[in-house]
């Protein structure tokens, strides 16, 4: 809770390559926490803490206002960058968040097309509701939406039909498992 309201949260970015088309720089948002001796921890580490410790929402939030600083800075630059932050749907669904985060984007003069919300599948299976309620408010915003840990299925076909998305990250499984003839027929199935 410390770390959290001394605003000790920082980002590391790691670069998407994108599968077809698209010259932006595209990179994922990767949250990392420094201890009080300096140290870096991984969200990993963090995030199971804080979501018991119902702090989410506030980590999300500094999060998105950091990765707007950073899309400004960038635009600044004459940079073309694309971020992918991941967010709790929890957190999406807060009253008046959509809005806050519209109004952000707005004030610091970034396209919504710069930023991608995350949201994991497992999650979005859950909160598929809050999460069309989300989008929305975000579509005319021109902020996107993706998937992430895909792994296809019949609950999550009908999400894909229910949801504005523009991207999918596939499940780690797939890449940690190649060497599975299975698997690889699976990844291609998820892919077509």
């Amino acid at each position: 809770a410390n770390a959290v309201a001394e605003r000790r949260l920082e980002l590391a970015f790691q670069p998407i390559v994108a599968v077809a088309g698209g010259e932006d720089a595209q990179y994922q948002t990767l949250l990392r926490l420094r201890d009080a001796d300096g140290a870096l921890h991984p969200a990993g580490e963090l995030l199971p803490i804080a979501e018991s410790a119902g702090l989410m929402p506030e980590i999300d939030q500094q999060v998105l206002e950091m990765a707007i600083a950073t899309l400004g800075r960038q635009h600044k630059l004459g940079a073309g960058v694309r971020l992918f932050v991941s967010q709790s749907p929890r957190s999406l669904s807060r009253d008046g968040y959509a809005e806050w985060l519209v109004q952000s984007l707005a004030a610091a003069g970034i396209a919504g097309a710069a930023l991608v919300i995350d949201v994991r599948q497992d999650d979005a299976l859950i909160h598929a509701i809050s999460l069309q309620e989300f989008s929305s408010k975000m579509v005319p915003a021109g902020v996107q939406l993706c998937l992430s840990h895909y792994c296809p299925g019949t609950e999550v076909d009908a999400l894909l039909a229910q949801l504005p998305l523009s991207f999918v990250r596939l499940s780690p499984d797939f890449s940690s498992k190649l060497a599975d003839n299975a698997v690889r027929d699976r990844m291609r199935e998820a892919i077509e």
